[in-house]
C-alpha cells in the first residue's frame, strides 16, 4: 500500500465555489498546487464544478484549466445511479480525457420494511452500471454513507455487488462514515466483509458533538466534521488492515470545513491549509502501517 502523488488527491466540492469552468478550476488548481498536492477529486453532476449535462464541452476545459498549474483529474465524483444515455456520455467524455476512476451516485433507504427489496433493486442497477463500466474501460466506486443512504451498512454494499467483479466496480471504503455507523467493532466487522472488494479510500474525520445541530447523529448527539488529528476514526487501525490486503488504490481527502456541521466554517484558503496538515498526519500514519507490514 502506497499513497503518492499519482494516487493521492483532494475532494474538489470544499475547496471553491462554482462558477465558470475554467476560472473556478484554475483557482483549484492554484491551491492544490500551493500545498503540494497534484491530483483533483472533481465533481461532474447537478450543481458540481462541472455539471453533468455540460461535461462533454466543460470537463475538457476544466481538464485544461487545472494543467496549467501542474494539477491532473484524478478521479471524478459524479451522481451516477443508472446506466442510461446521460451516464455514458459523461464516462465516454471522461475516458476519452484518460480519467478512468469516478464516484457512483448514491441510493437513498427507502424505510423500515424496504431493505431486502432495496438490496436486489440496486444490485440489478450496479450489474448493468458493471456492464457499462467494462464497455467503456472505467471503474466506478461504490461510496458508503452514514445516515439513510443505502450502504451505509457495508453488508448491504457487499450484498448488491455480490457477483460483481472488483475491477468494474469496487468499494470507495470512507472509514469516517463506517466509523460514525459502526461504532466500537463494527466499523472493523464491516470492513472484514468487504476488504476484497475496496478499490478507493476517502479520508476524513469526525467527532460526536452534544446536540443535534451537526450532521446525523442519535437522540442526543450529532456528528462534527473535524481535523484528522481531532477525530474519533481510529485510522491507524485502519490503515493496518488495508496494508494487509495490499490497499493501492486512489485516496481522495475530503476537507469537510465548511458550513455547520464542520468545527469551523472555513474559507477555501484555510481548507486547503488545513488540508496540508490532514494530508501529513495521514501520511505518517500510513508509514508506521507499511512499517508493520515489512
Amino acid at each position: 500500500m502506497a499513497i503518492d502523488a499519482k494516487r493521492s488527491m483532494v475532494f474538489s466540492k470544499h475547496i471553491a465555489a462554482a462558477g465558470p469552468v475554467a476560472e473556478v478550476c484554475s483557482a483549484i488548481g492554484a491551491r492544490l498546487h500551493r500545498i503540494g498536492v497534484g491530483a483533483v477529486d472533481l465533481t461532474v453532476r447537478p450543481k458540481g464544478h462541472v455539471d453533468s449535462e455540460r461535461a462533454e464541452d466543460d470537463l475538457p476545459a476544466a481538464q485544461s484549466a487545472l494543467a496549467t498549474h501542474g494539477v491532473r483529474i484524478g478521479m471524478l465524483t459524479t451522481g451516477i445511479t443508472e446506466a442510461d444515455a446521460a451516464s455514458e456520455r459523461i464516462l465516454r467524455t471522461a475516458a476519452r480525457l484518460g480519467i478512468r476512476t469516478y464516484k457512483l451516485g448514491y441510493f437513498m433507504y427507502r424505510g423500515f420494511g424496504s431493505l431486502r427489496d432495496q438490496r436486489r433493486e440496486v444490485a440489478a442497477r450496479l450489474k448493468d452500471i458493471a456492464a457499462m463500466n467494462r464497455a467503456l474501460g472505467v471503474h466506478g466506486g461504490f461510496h458508503n454513507h452514514s445516515d439513510d443512504y443505502f450502504g451505509a451498512n457495508l453488508a448491504d454494499a457487499d450484498s448488491a455487488l455480490d457477483g460483481i467483479d472488483r475491477s468494474d466496480i469496487g468499494i470507495y471504503l470512507d472509514p469516517c462514515h463506517a466509523v460514525i455507523e459502526g461504532g466500537s467493532q463494527g466499523w472493523l466487522m464491516a470492513l472484514d466483509l468487504v476488504a476484497q472488494r475496496v478499490s478507493m479510500l476517502a479520508v476524513k474525520d469526525f467527532h460526536w458533538v452534544p446536540g443535534k445541530g451537526g450532521y446525523a447523529g442519535g437522540r442526543a448527539n450529532s456528528v462534527q466534521f473535524c481535523p484528522l488529528a481531532d477525530g474519533n476514526t481510529p485510522w491507524p487501525a485502519v490503515l493496518s488492515v488495508l496494508a494487509r490486503v495490499h490497499f493501492d488504490g486512489p485516496v481522495s481527502f475530503h476537507s469537510e470545513y465548511q458550513g455547520s456541521a464542520s468545527f469551523r466554517d472555513l474559507d477555501f484558503d484555510q481548507v486547503a491549509d488545513q488540508t496540508a496538515a490532514d494530508i501529513s498526519l495521514f501520511t505518517g500514519w500510513l508509514r508506521a502501517a507499511q512499517g508493520t507490514e515489512r
